[in-house]
């Protein structure tokens, strides 16, 4: 009898571990969030070919995504239809298309504010004073305005705190997404008799990145796959406005195993478009350029697979070209909007020229089964063979969000 209890007792161990396994595994391979296209449905992963997972759709609602309106289901996804796995919601839309691009492009960024990106001691009659850290200013902040005067450039702040020759101002300041306000007294420099704030601030910046895509349907365009960062403070820029610039490659560094290579690019000085949104997804705005090429499907997170697929970048003054990459893991949940995926560079070609991935490659779209699955965002320093990239998904999702369509509004309004 003693001998069965303990069979039976190991069975049950053994049973629900299993259980307790399938569910931990459940949970990590359903997405929180999935898109299907086309009322194509979803079909949850498989275990040794068996699907264990049935999902319950309920609450149907209808939202919109980008252009077309689509419909939102909440999904119980549950083990052997018995035992509660997770909950997730299922969009089902229309497929969307668009052009990819490859093409490098001149980012020009224009703040909105000034960004403190340092703060010196000035010598003063009286000795050394920091007047921006007895303020209590910090590297980061933005100054937005002054004495209720906006400031949109380095040399209108420095024309108001010469201006105010000593006497208190008042800061307006973004920080941390708060504003708050500072009482500020500039001092007396004693070798040049000047009143200076002891700060160093930017208001603008300038480089190159790669278009993941063109949109047909309203001219606009994607790229880069992560925002545009203050090289100081690693914070992203805050933009006020922006011009997507025509440029061509005059060269290159090679990557090797810790050292990033990067591309040399040069701006012609025609200007082909306007920037409207920089964030952590990338940069978007709308442009005059035209692709004569057949659009594509943008593919969703669950369409995408480990294995063979290409890149179509820019590395020379030729037109982009097609390289061979290899999709090593795509993370269906990740927290980190622009690591997505990780992909390795397998076409010999493009090694031999560059080393890998390059900086002034993010943005390069990646084309898999014949749709756009996403685009190159970062490099790993150690192998530039490898770097992650993000859901081509996610970036049409921002290109097609409430403030691009507030940019279209406004400027409709002012013509």
């Amino acid at each position: 009898m003693r001998s069965l209890i303990k069979i039976f007792s190991f069975l049950c161990t053994v049973v629900c571990a299993v259980l307790f396994s399938l569910i931990y595994f459940g949970q990590k391979a359903i997405p929180d969030s999935i898109t299907t296209v086309e009322n194509n449905g979803y079909e949850a992963p498989k275990i040794l070919g068996v699907s264990l997972f049935n999902s319950d759709v309920v609450s149907k609602t209808g939202v919109v995504l980008g252009t077309a309106q689509a419909s939102q289901n909440e999904a119980k996804i549950s083990l052997l239809n018995i035992i509660p796995v997770k909950s997730t919601k299922i969009t089902n839309s229309k497929r969307q298309y668009v052009i990819p691009g490859g093409e490098i492009f001149g980012i020009k960024l224009y703040t909105d504010g000034t960004v403190v990106v340092g703060m010196d001691s000035i010598e003063s009659e009286n000795g050394e004073v920091n007047p921006a850290e007895k303020a209590g200013l910090k590297i980061g902040d933005i100054i937005k305005s002054v004495n209720g005067e906006k400031v949109t450039s380095t040399a209108e702040l420095a024309g108001l705190i010469e201006k105010s020759a000593g006497s208190k101002m008042n800061f307006f300041v973004l920080r941390d997404e708060s504003f708050i306000e500072i009482e500020f007294q500039s001092v007396k420099e004693k070798s040049s008799g000047k009143y200076k704030a002891g700060l160093w601030v930017r208001d603008s910046t300038a480089g190159i990145g790669t278009v993941t895509f063109y949109n047909p349907e309203n001219s606009s365009f994607g790229g880069l796959g992560h925002a545009i960062c203050d090289i100081d403070t690693d914070e992203i820029m805050p933009m006020a406005q922006g011009d997507m610039a025509e440029a061509y490659v005059n060269g290159l560094y090679k990557s090797s195993a810790g050292n990033v290579g990067e591309l040399c690019g040069v701006f012609t000085g025609n200007n082909t478009g306007i920037l409207c949104i920089n964030d952590e997804t990338g940069i978007y705005g709308y442009t005059s350029c035209e692709k004569q090429e057949n659009p594509l499907p943008v593919a969703v997170k669950q369409e995408i697979h480990d294995g063979y697929a290409q890149i179509i970048c820019t590395i020379d003054k030729n037109p982009p070209e097609y390289y061979d990459v290899k999709i090593v893991k795509v993370f269906s949940n990740s927290s980190t909007v622009n690591k997505d995926m990780i992909i390795e560079i397998t076409d010999e070609r493009l090694m031999s020229k560059t080393g890998g991935i390059l900086q002034g490659m993010s943005g390069t779209p990646i084309i898999q089964d014949g749709m756009l699955v996403g685009a190159i965002t970062h490099v790993f320093v150690n192998n530039p063979k490898q770097g992650y990239a993000i859901f081509a998904e996610r970036m049409l999702e921002t290109s097609v969000c409430r403030e691009m369509q507030k940019f279209i509004v406004d400027n409709q309004s002012a013509a």
